[in-house]
């Protein structure tokens, strides 16, 4: 990553402005908090969307109540942001033969062509998707409720509702005119 410098917005996503000492502790530790499993990441790109959810994150916290150490406060929602990514990326399931033979002669299941499909299909929308959308569509891939998704962004489960609803259908239009494109131009 070397010589990336990571830019943070002074407002959230919501429009409110971060908290000052949140944005200068950010700015100063973020070189140094970004290398936090960075070799797994490899994009200097998620590596800044997660620490402007964390930068997010802490500021609301400090609007709820003090914080008597933003550095480490800071540090830690990072952290989790990286751990809960890279868990979501790198989900392996070891499987003996028996279990795989037993999956290919299932006649009900998926074939694994489809299966591959329609991950790829999924990591295509999500790259589709707007910030806030993905967020969102992370934390409810990851169980979050929609009333837990709203309390995280101070926000009622109908915005939330609505917001993912319409970044998801511009999303689909997104990815579907990339696919016209590129049949255009085959």
């Amino acid at each position: 990553m070397g010589s990336y410098r990571f830019w943070i917005r002074n407002k959230d996503r919501q429009d409110h402005s971060i908290d000052e000492v949140i944005l200068k502790t950010a700015e100063s530790i973020a070189p140094e908090l970004t290398r936090y499993r960075q070799r797994e990441i490899d994009s200097a790109q998620a590596s800044n969307e997660m620490l402007q959810s964390a930068v997010e994150a802490t500021s609301r916290a400090k609007r709820r109540s003090h914080i008597d150490n933003p550095q480490g406060y800071l540090t830690r929602v990072y952290k989790r942001l990286v751990d809960k990514f890279l868990d979501r990326e790198q989900k392996l399931i070891p499987v003996d033969d028996l279990f795989l033979e037993d999956l290919v002669n299932a006649g009900h299941s998926t074939s694994f062509e489809d299966a591959i499909h329609n991950r790829l299909l999924l990591e295509r929308l999500l790259n589709a998707m707007d910030g806030e959308t993905r967020q969102i569509c992370m934390w409810r891939l990851e169980g979050y409720s929609e009333s837990e998704i709203a309390t995280l962004l101070n926000m009622t489960s109908n915005a939330v509702s609505v917001r993912y609803t319409r970044g998801l259908k511009k999303a689909v239009m997104l990815l579907q005119r990339q696919m016209k494109d590129k049949r255009r131009k085959a």
